[in-house]
């Protein structure tokens, strides 16, 4: 039977965290491009010269967070991020480990938070073992 190796809480902090990082827009606030309230608003901003992002300190703690994770759990993370987006099925839940530790050997934890689709993935990836975050 499939289990998962890293906490459920763990992943809903994460999912959270994504969020914050995905829902990062510029404002269309005054561009005419709306109807309707158009006042400032408060965003996240990106910088001229600045690497995407290098300036959003919630995304570099999304890295630090799966940097600080072992590799089994790292592993799971991986595939419920390719369960929850489809490229696995549940039953085949064992493939999914070996293809995400063969991918985790590779790579550094950037690589992981680039989806803005990645909280609905995870969440998905939860629901197939049973789990939320509710």
């Amino acid at each position: 039977m499939a289990e998962l190796r890293i906490s459920t809480d763990k992943v809903c902090a994460f999912i959270e965290a994504a969020r914050e990082v995905a829902g990062k827009v510029p404002s269309t606030a005054g561009d005419r491009t709306t109807t309707g309230e158009d006042s400032k608003t408060v965003t996240i901003e990106d910088y001229p010269g600045e690497a995407v992002f290098d300036s959003d300190g919630r995304r570099r703690e999304l890295i630090e967070f799966v940097a600080g994770l072992n590799v089994e759990e790292q592993t799971d993370l991986l595939a419920l991020i390719w369960l929850g987006r489809g490229d696995y099925e549940f039953d085949e839940w064992d493939a999914a480990l070996v293809e995400a530790e063969a991918r985790i050997a590779a790579r550094d934890p950037d690589y992981m938070i680039g989806d803005a689709a990645l909280p609905q993935f995870l969440g998905d990836g939860l629901e197939a073992f049973g789990k939320s975050c509710d």
